[in-house]
């Protein structure tokens, strides 16, 4: 898992050095932060249900169209309870990742990213797993003061060892600064 992420962060920073000569916006760097909701998906779903929380993501562009992105975040999923008195304690991640967007007209784009999750406080999912969210679709609007909000529908995987993959459908809503 090691060598993956040390390869996509030496690929990422050999895209951003080899485009960076090139000028295509006057404003290349922003940040923008913002409530995240997860719905957890497959055997997941069995022990949890809602996640909620919140991310904060840097974007540069690297070229037109084309924005690297920095992601850290919180969730927290919502443990289930059973009839045959099983209660599934909450767990908590937080996702470290880098990726892109490419924006394919106006607003519209489409993303991913990978990188490694922190997982805490339910067995088996303790420890650091691969993170990775390999399908991400958005809209940046625009305000009446020339401000953005970034609207975003996503798939969150987390890989770890003996844990099999933890899975979840997002929606996030962040405020470009």
């Amino acid at each position: 898992m090691k060598k993956v992420i040390v390869s996509f962060v030496l690929f990422v920073t050999v895209c951003i050095s080899a485009f960076a000569q090139n000028e295509v916006q006057e404003n290349k760097f922003s940040f923008n932060a913002g409530p995240e909701l997860g719905f957890a998906t497959g055997s997941f779903s069995g022990t949890h249900s809602v996640g909620f929380g919140g991310s904060a993501q840097a974007e540069y562009f690297v070229i037109d169209k084309l924005k690297a992105t920095a992601t850290i975040g919180l969730l927290t999923y919502v443990g289930k309870s059973y009839i045959s008195s099983t209660n599934y304690a909450a767990l908590r991640i937080i996702p470290l990742r880098l990726g892109a967007k490419y924006f394919l007209f106006k607003g519209l784009y489409g993303g991913a990213q990978m990188g490694v999750a922190f997982l805490g406080n339910f067995e088996p999912y303790n420890g650091t797993a691969f993170a990775y969210s390999p399908l991400m679709l958005g809209y940046e609007f625009t305000t009446k003061s020339n401000k953005s909000i970034d609207a975003t529908i996503k798939y969150d995987a987390y890989t770890g060892t003996g844990a099999g993959t933890i899975g979840s459908f997002g929606i996030r809503l962040a405020y470009v600064f």
